[in-house]
């Protein structure tokens, strides 16, 4: 039985601000939205809604603080965290049809953009008209949206220079649950998008709430210049103490502008299934103890080729000189893949219905030994190795996560991925990691850890933001 929390004739007026054909309480529609692909218990939405612009939002809010009905914002539903899940049911606020990029700043190099708007967008919009600029691309579909991504403080293909996404915020429009619309930023002033600073900084009341503070409905996030030489080099490593030492010193020599690395038999597996191969995942299959552990790729640029020439030098002067007890190969440099979206590559594995993962951010001397004893956890639950890291602010901590595709109508396999990701996350709080796009069942976890000062704190905000909890409930600072 469907559990219905909307009162009578909310339908209808839903109705009349955003029109019949987007507004929907089928079955089957709402279904689709009450889960994702990791083993978060399905919850269903009451009302499936799709608004156009801020006036429509505008209502929609208020209808739902009249009618104390949850709204839980959505974009893609792509993460892999159950954090579009609508724990509390009530309306889906799917904010896809909210997808103009409003303005692209050549000189001062930032772009404005609305709630729907995915990073395949975004590229698309660039190469046409702008193709001296660039975004980033986060390691998923090219249906992630931008907005959505910086928001949950997720990683990305310039992480390396620049830290997590939500360090990239320029600007924010925001409607509030109480129907305010606010700016924050420059753009609260002036006519301009460039900075946060040096206003009083408060878009951390938004960044990392997992939209339980306010509607994000404008953002403005940095663009780069376009490299104009750039090439890819590939590293294979026997152990993750090695590939933990080459992280942290090429890191130290600043000239690339993204490191990251996979476990091989992860790399092994999406190989063979883009191919047309069959691989076998669930359970994984025997290691081969001649295969690498762990593999690393660099992408390096430079303005002119002989720049590009000189930062290659660099890197194989590290691994000439301070790695050379490694007996490392130095690769001939290929094509750089930062135009690609290479998440893709694990919608080919996941082709048993799940994907699991527990992901961080930590500090990069703790990385070998986090990776390689998680990995082991996979071996113990027979899992396909598949952890992925990415070096962040050139090194002052790190992206670490385990990537564990499934087959979700197997119960076994299922339980085994749950024990085997709570045994993970065990882990990376142990060795000082902090979980990132934090699921609910870590959101508990690390509110133990920090203790009821600053979870009171948490709730204090939550209630000052959201006093009637409509906002995405039941995630951070969840009333008690």
């Amino acid at each position: 039985m469907v559990r219905v929390a909307v009162k009578d004739g909310v339908v209808e007026k839903l109705t009349k601000i955003v029109g019949a054909e987007y507004v929907s309480t089928n079955q089957a529609d709402l279904y689709v939205l009450s889960y994702d692909l990791t083993p978060a218990e399905p919850h269903m939405p009451d009302i499936l809604v799709l608004p156009k612009n801020i006036e429509e939002l505008k209502e929609i809010v208020k209808l739902a603080n009249e009618e104390k009905i949850p709204l839980n914002p959505y974009v893609g539903g792509g993460n892999i965290g159950g954090l579009a899940i609508p724990l509390e049911g009530g309306i889906i606020l799917d904010l896809k049809r909210m997808d103009r990029i409003l303005e692209v700043n050549d000189v001062d190099m930032y772009a404005v953009v609305e709630p729907g708007v995915t990073f395949g967008h975004m590229k698309r919009y660039l190469d046409k008209n702008h193709p001296d600029l660039i975004y980033t691309y986060a390691f998923s579909p090219p249906s992630t949206g931008v907005i959505t991504n910086a928001l949950l403080q997720g990683l990305d293909n310039l992480s390396y220079r620049y830290g997590a996404a939500s360090a990239w915020v320029t600007g924010l429009e925001v409607l509030l649950a109480t129907g305010e619309l606010v700016k924050v930023g420059s753009c609260s002033v002036s006519n301009t998008w460039h900075a946060l600073v040096p206003m009083p900084e408060i878009a951390g009341l938004f960044l990392g709430w997992q939209g339980t503070t306010g509607i994000i409905t404008k953002m403005a996030v940095s663009l780069w210049p376009k490299p104009k030489f750039e090439a890819g080099l590939n590293f294979q490593f026997y152990s993750h103490q090695d590939a933990g030492r080459m992280f942290q010193a090429v890191a130290r020599t600043r000239v690339v502008d993204d490191i990251i690395g996979t476990s091989f038999d992860l790399n092994k597996l999406s190989f063979l299934s883009m191919n047309g191969e069959k691989a076998p995942i669930y359970p994984a299959p025997p290691r081969n103890p001649e295969d690498p552990v762990f593999g690393i790729s660099m992408d390096v640029t430079g303005n002119t080729q002989e720049e590009l020439d000189a930062k290659i030098n660099v890197i194989n002067k590290v691994v000439k000189e301070d790695l050379s007890d490694l007996k490392i190969n130095i690769p001939e440099p290929h094509p750089s893949m930062r135009a690609g979206f290479p998440m893709q590559a694990l919608g080919v594995l996941s082709s048993g219905g799940g994907l699991m993962w527990v992901g961080c951010y930590g500090p990069i001397s703790k990385w070998a030994e986090t990776c390689e004893k998680g990995c082991l956890i996979e071996d113990k639950y027979e899992l396909c190795r598949g952890a992925y890291a990415r070096v962040m602010n050139e090194g002052h901590f790190i992206g670490l996560r385990w990537m564990i595709p499934y087959d979700k109508g197997d119960p076994e396999t299922v339980r085994r991925v749950i024990e085997a990701t709570n045994e993970q996350l065990d882990l990376v709080l142990e060795m000082g990691f902090v979980p990132y796009k934090t699921p609910v069942w870590a959101v508990r976890r690390l509110e133990e850890l920090a203790g009821p000062e600053l979870v009171g704190l948490h709730r204090k905000l939550k209630k000052l933001m959201d006093p009637n909890n409509i906002l995405n409930p039941g995630r951070w600072g969840a009333p008690a």
